[in-house]
């Protein structure tokens, strides 16, 4: 993607020296200057508008490039999921930084999911620098890079994926009381498929979920004998927050 709206763009100048070259050409035919001219005459000329397209156009890619000129140059960080780069889970949200030595640069994420830094530093492209990029969501939720390990050795125009996870889908946690008198409940079963756990005396819960069964939302269930089971819904587990379970008693 980054490469190909790289070259557009490069396409773009390009097309525009072809565009004012074409409009004198246009000018030539319409003066009827060829039928006045000798085919050696008007080899030549044709051989000077190709010549001139052929330099205009390397003329704007070396335009386009000569922000490396000054020491500086432009790369793009993807923020992405685990299913890819498709997989575009904060739009216009979270924050990406690139440091290197004492140097930290900052960049925001647009619609695309993706932060563009357009003026790094000259230290930043160095043969033998290696740079830490990290992820950041101001709003909140838990989202880190999933390989915190990972430095890199950047290039000028480079199209970095980086894949963020959501920590904290591990565990979920709370208090079951009853519905009626706000008591705490004992031994109520707290589920989701594949895991299970039991409040205690005090009705807390600590359900721990294995890494095959984590994922944003679960499905949690709760039973006790002589209460009806609840069953909720799209519950986010990556927050900290307790989540409260309220068993209504049977009715005889």
């Amino acid at each position: 993607m980054g490469f190909i709206k790289e070259w557009g763009m490069i396409a773009g100048f390009a097309g525009l020296a072809l565009g004012a070259v074409v409009f004198l050409f246009r000018e030539v035919i319409r003066k009827k200057i060829f039928s006045k001219l000798s085919k050696q005459q008007s080899f030549t000329i044709l051989l000077v508008v190709m010549v001139l397209i052929t330099g205009l156009s390397v003329y704007s890619i070396n335009l386009y490039f000569s922000n490396e000129s000054d020491g500086r140059g432009q790369l793009t960080v993807l923020v992405h999921g685990e299913n890819g780069k498709d997989d575009v889970v904060l739009p216009n949200r979270g924050e990406v930084k690139l440091i290197y030595g004492d140097a930290i640069v900052l960049e925001k994420i647009n619609d695309k999911g993706e932060a563009t830094f357009k003026q790094l530093p000259a230290e930043f492209f160095d043969e033998k620098a290696t740079v830490e990029i990290l992820f950041s969501d101001p709003e909140g939720e838990p989202y880190s890079v999933a390989y915190p390990d990972s430095v890199y050795h950047l290039t000028a125009h480079q199209y970095i994926p980086l894949e963020v996870r959501l920590a904290g889908l591990h565990e979920i946690k709370g208090i079951v009381k009853d519905f009626e008198t706000g008591e705490f409940i004992d031994s109520a079963r707290v589920s989701i498929l594949g895991a299970e756990t039991y409040s205690n005396e005090f009705g807390e819960y600590f359900l721990t979920i294995p890494t095959e069964l984590q994922k944003q939302f679960q499905t949690i269930r709760a039973m006790k004998k002589g209460y009806n089971a609840v069953e909720l819904t799209d519950i986010p587990t990556q927050t900290e927050n307790e989540l409260p379970i309220l068993l209504k008693k049977k009715v005889m």
